[in-house]
């Protein structure tokens, strides 16, 4: 006789249980649900990272083909922000209103024939427009995501979950550094140059899956067949209940966030993350190639700083939900990233380099997963799509747009790539403090309360 599976005899305890739920059987819907979506969801954004992260690699043959200067390629870099910038509000507000299944696959099929098109430009001004129409295609992914799990993940899971859609970023970087590598050598393949065969086979899977969301993704617990009638209403409860417990009530229109002070705060914090999280990945292959590492093994190396950012990230927001607390863990993430980022613009060699942006890549992505619990959790339900979205839109704007440029024009003064990311250590300062005083004005609140 074959024993029943773990998770067969959970299922017939769940069914026969009291109507009150336990810890566990929390637990156990919790996981159900993120089995349910999270691959998917950390597919989407893999793909998305590897669409623009694959640009430091094609930027070694690209730029000369192209005619790009260093400031012309800076700009490039953050000008797929701008769009980014402009398109978000309405993604989100799009995502609120008809789901995720309309809204996260419309950008997957978007993205993925943006990036399969971006082999067929020609020159600084295609470049420009290829870049802006990607950041336009992709608008309101990572804050429709961040919107969407609030819908599905009660806040005492949420720092974990967001860390396991944020891991995609990481790892992005990681197969773009193998990946991206192993294509480029098909460079003269058919007389095409590698950096477009580059663009051309990394636009394919992001078509793929965003054709297979359309059958698969479910909007709410409430349209969920693959939970029991028991799981649905005990997640809608809770999510329900969480509802009530909000600190921010009198922000729920647009022009009431924009008067909130905690919102502009939180949207001054984001540019930290947003600029750091651009950076990892553009300038990291080539300050390494600049240090002395030779061609063939900057693949190889790049890879090791987002290893770490899994590593650090993962303990961090495990943390955070263990102890229940945002506001200090982020801005110490926030300071962690500083001084990665410090440590690269000063760096004189490979191996300080290296380690600059090993810790640069921790306090990016533990601070990027932590921080959006704090909006998620603050904001009332009609004003959340509109919140995430116009924080992630300020940060696009300026840490994605703006300070590229920035640096750029400290790397064309200092004639060396590295010192520019100084601009990025001073972002990260700003931001940190900015979180502080958030914290300070919630306490405020709860203790007014």
């Amino acid at each position: 006789m074959v024993a029943p599976s773990p998770s067969s005899s959970f299922e017939r305890t769940l069914a026969a249980a009291t109507p009150k739920f336990v810890a566990e059987e929390k637990d156990y819907v919790v996981r159900k649900v993120g089995r349910r979506l999270m691959w998917y969801l950390f597919a989407l954004y893999l793909i998305s990272v590897l669409d623009r992260g694959n640009l430091g690699f094609a930027a070694f043959s690209m730029n000369r083909d192209l005619g790009l200067t260093p400031q012309m390629f800076s700009i490039g870099v953050g000008i797929l922000f701008l769009g980014y910038a402009i398109f978000e509000l309405p993604s989100n507000l799009i995502l609120a209103r008809f789901g995720a299944r309309v809204t996260l696959t419309r950008i997957a099929l978007l993205f993925g024939l943006v990036t399969t098109s971006m082999a067929f430009i020609h020159g600084p001004i295609g470049f420009y427009v290829g870049r802006a129409a990607l950041g336009a295609a992709e608008a309101g992914l990572s804050p429709g995501v961040f919107l969407f799990l609030s819908f599905w993940i009660p806040s005492a899971y949420r720092a974990r979950y967001n860390a396991v859609f944020a891991y995609a970023s990481p790892c992005a970087y990681m197969l773009t550094s193998l990946i991206s590598g192993a294509i480029l050598q098909l460079d003269g393949v058919l007389n095409i140059p590698g950096w477009k065969w580059l663009f051309m086979l990394e636009g394919l899977p992001a078509i793929a899956l965003g054709i297979f969301g359309i059958f698969y993704l479910t909007n709410r617990p409430r349209d969920a067949k693959w939970l029991s009638e028991r799981e649905r209403t005990w997640l809608e409860e809770e999510l329900a209940a969480e509802t009530r417990l909000e600190l921010m009530h009198g922000a729920g229109t647009i022009k009431e966030l924009l008067k909130s002070p905690a919102m502009l705060l939180l949207s001054l914090a984001f540019i930290g993350i947003f600029c750091g999280a651009a950076s990892l990945a553009v300038w990291l292959p080539q300050i390494m190639h600049a240090n002395g590492v030779p061609l063939r093994y900057v693949g190889v190396v790049s890879a090791i700083p987002p290893l770490a950012g899994m590593v650090g990230m993962t303990f961090l927001c495990r943390r955070s939900d263990r102890k229940r607390e945002r506001i200090y863990h982020v801005s110490a993430c926030m300071l962690l990233a500083a001084s990665g980022y410090g440590i690269v613009a000063v760096s004189r060699n490979a191996a300080a380099a290296l380690g600059g942006f090993m810790v640069a890549n921790i306090g990016v992505y533990a601070s990027y997963a932590i921080f959006w619990t704090i909006p998620q959790t603050v904001f009332p339900v009609k004003a959340k799509p509109a919140a995430i979205a116009l924080i992630s839109s300020v940060g696009a704007l300026f840490g994605g747009w703006i300070a590229p440029m920035l640096i750029g024009n400290v790397q064309s003064r200092a004639h060396s790539l590295a010192p520019g990311l100084i601009v990025v250590f001073a972002v990260f300062v700003m931001s940190a403090i900015c979180i502080l005083l958030v914290g300070r004005m919630l306490r405020r609140q709860v203790t007014a309360a």
